[in-house]
């Protein structure tokens, strides 16, 4: 919609009023979303309530590829590309043929890695079928549905096969600060793909202690942490019994995932 420029100061004033940090921003975007009035004041409304706004339009950019996003899946973040970075650079001399994605949501971290390694195959897990359905999907949409097995589970209970990388963004945020997140987080994204137990390791947990019987012998495994929880977390990779073998930094500079593998022999 082509709004006139009062149409979208008054839209940022009432955005402002309910918190939002770029009001004006925020305003141009939804406006630019709607197809007519009606509909720019009805994403208006909902962004007032703090509704994220991938939600409101229903997709999100993540390592350039647009998704769909729902109320079903976390919306793909900056951060989370962290992951996708340290994959291909721990695989920069050769593309592992089998990736395992725990936890995976809309997709994302899988779909933008069987993008940059044609010839992958991927398997991606989610206790929600709702998830998966935006997440086949969107393997739809960008051409790599033939090569992605996407299943219910809990997290790698029942899987057999072994990967030459798990990947995964895990629930990491305890339960104090859960309480403290913003708004759009807290009340709109699936609490169960935030939240985990007090300290927010509990899955991080369950995770590790099934890795050593999913992963070849040369494989990786990068899991996403809170920018804290480095210490916590290779603590539990390394009484797995995995060797850590980088905590990967965000573009901020935080501590945004743990590299870890198998014990290598000499020489291995």
């Amino acid at each position: 919609m082509d709004a006139a420029p009062e149409i979208i100061s008054a839209a940022a004033a009432r955005l402002a009023a309910a918190g939002i940090d770029e009001p004006m921003r925020e305003a141009r975007i939804l406006a630019r979303a709607a197809s007519d009035e009606a509909t720019f004041q009805s994403f208006l409304a909902r962004r007032a309530t703090r509704e994220p706004v991938a939600y409101i339009l229903g997709r999100r950019e993540f390592w350039s590829l647009e998704l769909e996003v729902t109320p079903a899946v976390l919306i793909p973040r900056p951060d989370t590309e962290t992951l996708v970075e340290a994959a291909l650079t721990e695989f920069k001399q050769s593309p592992p043929a089998r990736i395992l994605d725990l936890g995976t949501g809309s997709g994302a971290i899988l779909i933008a890695l069987l993008k940059e390694w044609p010839r992958a195959l991927g398997m991606g897990i989610d206790k929600s079928a709702a998830a998966l359905a935006v997440a086949g999907r969107n393997a739809l949409r960008h051409g790599v549905a033939d090569r992605i097995d996407l299943r219910e589970g809990d997290w790698s209970k029942g899987i057999t096969e072994r990967f030459d990388l798990v990947i995964s963004n895990p629930p990491y945020i305890g339960e104090d600060e859960f309480a403290h997140l913003d708004p759009d987080v807290r009340d709109h994204e699936p609490a169960e793909a935030l939240l985990s137990g007090q300290d927010g390791l509990k899955d991080i947990e369950r995770i590790a202690k099934t890795l050593p019987d999913l992963m070849t012998p040369h494989g990786r495994v990068i899991v996403e942490i809170g920018y804290n929880q480095a210490t916590g977390a290779s603590h539990i990779f390394t009484t797995a019994g995995l060797e850590i073998v980088k905590i990967a930094k965000d573009l901020a500079g935080h501590d945004r995932a743990v590299v870890a593998r198998l014990p290598q022999t000499a020489g291995g």
